[in-house]
């Protein structure tokens, strides 16, 4: 057991984290250890029964960062920008968290880094959007452990397919048809698609196997780049009920709140430079060559709505 590389992960019980706990655990490989909250949790529970060490760190410690990742071969790292403590308090503590787990990574002599990354929009869009802070942040990092000089490797997750469930609910219509409201994107506007908490590991588990190939790369998570009027027809078939693409603009926006905020709608205009930007990310064909059977929208709505 002990000549097994251990893999310690941050966000070991989120989509991502999850994903790659539960990937690596099954190759029988690695020795996994999740850096969490609440190691009582039921996910941390599920996760020791399947083999994982599980540990309580505060990512704002560097103690007790320090401790999960004492003897760590490997650290998979993802933060947690929505978070209450950072969307809702400090917007800025998501990048001092990553900053201190490189640092920490660099300290205990962690050998490679695998980083959750996104794209700078700020950068991107020429310096049109300033406010994406869960994208520029995450990049920012990036950047950080670049000049460390830490051996890493950047991972870039795609649009969540459950987004549309969580970040963009729909609104059901008089008729029984349903929207989709999304600001300043139309339905021609592409997205690459991810569901992270199938795909994120396998693909980390496959770049594990050729450390020199992937070292220093961005390499992207997502099963497909399709347009927001094709999810929509997707939905619509898997579904049953008609689902169209509402596209909102400066004032239409007002009669949702949860999508008013400079955030949500510069991320949102930022899908129509590319999601992935001009970054090495943005050629998904990487991704289905990692892993052959990433999940594809139509099969993500066929499992949701219980149809073939």
């Amino acid at each position: 057991m002990s000549s097994k590389p251990l893999v310690a992960i941050v966000g070991s019980t989120g989509n991502q984290g999850l994903s790659v706990a539960k990937s690596l655990l099954a190759t029988g490989k690695y020795r996994v250890r999740g850096l969490t909250r609440n190691v009582d949790s039921a996910t941390s529970k599920s996760l020791i029964a399947q083999g994982a060490e599980m540990v309580k760190a505060n990512l704002n410690n560097h103690d007790e960062i320090k401790r999960a990742f004492q003897g760590a071969n490997i650290v998979f790292a993802v933060t947690n920008f929505w978070d209450p403590e950072i969307v809702g308090g400090d917007p800025t503590l998501e990048v001092r968290q990553g900053k201190l787990i490189a640092d920490v990574a660099k300290e205990t002599g962690v050998e490679w880094l695998f980083w959750s990354s996104l794209a700078d929009t700020n950068a991107g869009s020429n310096g049109t959007l300033k406010h994406v802070l869960h994208f520029d942040g995450k990049n920012q990092v990036e950047h950080y452990i670049r000049k460390l000089g830490i051996p890493a490797t950047f991972i870039y997750v795609g649009f969540y397919m459950t987004n549309f469930d969580s970040f963009f609910p729909k609104v059901t219509n008089p008729d029984g048809s349903q929207e989709i409201p999304i600001p300043f994107v139309t339905e021609n506007t592409p997205i690459p698609l991810v569901d992270p908490s199938k795909d994120v590991g396998p693909i980390v588990a496959a770049i594990l196997e050729d450390r020199e190939q992937w070292r220093g790369k961005a390499v992207p998570v997502a099963g497909e780049r399709i347009t927001f009027g094709e999810a929509a027809k997707i939905i619509s078939e898997y579904s049953g009920v008609r689902t169209t693409i509402r596209t909102l603009d400066a004032e239409t926006i007002k009669d949702f709140p949860g999508l008013n905020n400079e955030e949500m709608i510069e991320m949102c205009k930022w899908f129509n430079y590319g999601y992935f930007g001009q970054t090495e990310a943005r050629d998904i064909s990487v991704a289905k060559k990692l892993h052959p059977g990433i999940t594809t929208f139509r099969q993500f709505c066929a499992e949701k709505y219980g149809m073939k």
